[in-house]
This record gives C-alpha cells, sequence and structure tokens, in this order.
C-alpha cells in the first residue's frame, strides 16, 4: 500500500509541476506580470488569471481543472503515506 501511494504521490507531483509552469509560461508569453516565487495567495490569483484570459487568447482550460484534480491526489496519497509510514 505504502509503495502504490509514493508512487502515485511522485507522479502526481510530477503532473502538477508540468501544469504549473505551462500556465506560468502561458501567462508570461502573453505579457501578463506573473511572479516567480510565489506565495499560495500569488498562485490562487495566477489560477484566477488563466482562468479568465484563457477563451479571449484560445487557451486550453483543461490545465486548470486537471492540476486541481491532481493537486486533490497528491493530498490523498501524501495522507496514505503518512498513515502507513506511522502504523508500522
Amino acid at each position: 500500500m505504502f509503495i502504490v501511494a509514493l508512487v502515485i504521490c511522485l507522479v502526481s507531483a510530477s503532473i502538477l509541476t508540468v501544469l504549473h509552469f505551462q500556465m506560468k509560461f502561458r501567462l508570461e508569453a502573453a505579457g501578463l506580470p506573473v511572479k516567480w516565487l510565489m506565495t499560495p495567495l500569488d498562485d490562487f490569483r495566477m489560477w484566477q488569471t488563466y482562468v479568465s484570459e484563457a477563451p479571449a487568447r484560445k487557451w486550453p482550460i483543461w490545465p486548470f481543472y486537471v492540476y486541481r484534480v491532481v493537486q486533490v491526489l497528491f493530498g490523498f496519497s501524501g495522507v496514505v503515506c503518512c498513515l502507513a509510514l506511522f502504523r508500522r
């Protein structure tokens, strides 16, 4: 169980990183200001900006939704990893 949760955690973290920078680089390429070092509030603003700009710039909206789903998967798999470690 631990190994499966760990693999899911690592794969979802990789997907999150790719999607985060995909959205970030699209916003930067469009000339919209995006911070390099972000707080969670700045991250939320980036998502908001991406979702509002995507239809006008003909960007796909799916990266935002996949990001949110994978973020939940990452959280659950992290909890399972912690529970499996502490039950040993």
